[in-house]
């Protein structure tokens, strides 16, 4: 049997040599089975496998789709393995047609009369009732003769999943440090420095409906912000079912509420802090398909003191198959930028300028990338 994997695949090399009842091929096209695998993050921070099986319009037999948990502790190791297994079983389903199936053995590592019982997680009191903590930290140090970089960075994550809440808490703390020896006399530093507190608390009407707040607040010496804090409440619809997430997205929302600014240095409009009213629309599209995959968005960001004063953003990455062996992968970025209320009255030093330390005043980013992937044999 001919198969194609493709997707978050845990260890190719691995599944070749440890399942070599089948052919493993390099195009979609040659095989007889696609399995496609992808994930999506659970709130105790590890992720969802999804080995999704298409046998094609040849075969008589149904698409179905098989799952596993990583954990936040599991190693490469458990992972790939894991992944071996569930791929297997997945296989069995069409070697049953093949004399190969003559030759499998299926075996139990356990003793006898011994079962395996979800009841105490399914059922049972989770003394840390869905709660799930995290707290990571990190710091470098890059020398030479003339140049000298320090960077440290912290963060807290304290989240709660479960069938109708959803409660996310996230700070975080950066801080860098870059200074250039031109010579004795003259001596170039920057300075980076960014504080960030996120509180998002979500509540599922129903299958497609979700609405909640998010608050936020921010400090950032790169974007001249001393202090700013937000709280929006939000509403979210979801055209497809969520229990099609890992394959399919299409999402609308809405959030509107207060801003309160503080700003480090006087702005361009003479201003050391506004209050604002800001409202956010976006829209979300994710496919994922035996003939490749789509991701889409559009988002805009305005306040409604001032209707002039918006940010308008559209993002989209395919990666689509054309024909055998060939591939192309396409990524657009464009926004209008028209909210920069935070720009400092000074202007740019050709310090902050070469050290990139202040953000820079634009009406406009683009970017793309495109690729080819073409391969034969």
């Amino acid at each position: 049997m001919r198969v194609y994997v493709e997707g978050w695949v845990e260890d190719f090399n691995y599944l070749r040599r440890s399942i070599n009842y089948i052919n493993f091929v390099n195009d979609p096209k040659l095989a007889d089975i696609q399995v496609i695998a992808n994930g999506l993050q659970l709130g105790g921070g590890g992720y969802k496998y999804y080995l999704n099986f298409y046998s094609g319009s040849e075969r008589d037999q149904s698409d179905f789709k098989l799952s596993f948990v990583h954990n936040p502790g599991d190693t490469d190791d458990m992972d790939r393995t894991r992944f071996r297994k569930i791929l297997e079983i997945g296989l069995m389903h069409y070697l049953g047609e093949t004399p190969v199936l003559d030759r499998m053995n299926i075996g139990y590592e356990g003793d006898a009369g011994d079962s395996v019982s979800v009841s105490d997680t399914r059922t049972g009191k989770d003394p840390w009732d869905s709660w799930v903590f995290r707290a990571t930290t990190a710091g470098g140090l890059d020398l030479e003769q003339s140049k000298t970089s320090y960077s440290f960075s912290g963060s807290l994550q304290a989240d709660r999943l479960t069938e109708t809440w959803l409660i996310r808490n996230y700070l975080s703390y950066q801080y860098s440090t870059r200074t250039y020896r031109k010579s004795e006399s003259e001596i170039y530093k920057s300075v980076n420095q960014v504080e960030y507190l996120s509180s998002r608390v979500a509540y599922a009407l129903n299958k497609h409906l979700s609405a909640g707040i998010y608050f936020y607040q921010n400090s950032s010496t790169y974007i001249n912000t001393d202090f700013l804090l937000s709280a929006k409440p939000a509403i979210e619809y979801n055209f497809f079912d969520w229990k099609d997430a890992d394959h399919k997205i299409f999402t609308i929302g809405y959030c509107l509420g207060p801003a309160y600014y503080n700003y480090r240095d006087t702005t361009f409009l003479d201003k050391m802090e506004d209050r604002l009213l800001e409202h956010d629309l976006s829209l979300e599209l994710e496919i994922i398909k035996p003939w490749g995959e789509i991701q889409a968005a559009i988002e805009y960001e305005g306040f409604l003191s001032d209707l002039r004063n918006f940010n308008l953003s559209a993002e989209a990455d395919f990666s689509i198959r054309i024909s055998k062996g060939l591939a192309v992968n396409l990524e657009l970025y464009a926004e209008s930028v028209h909210n920069q209320l935070y720009l400092p009255k000074e202007e740019v030093s050709l310090e902050e300028l070469l050290l990139n330390s202040r953000k820079l005043p634009t009406t406009f980013q683009l970017g793309g990338e495109i690729g080819l992937r073409f391969y034969f044999g």
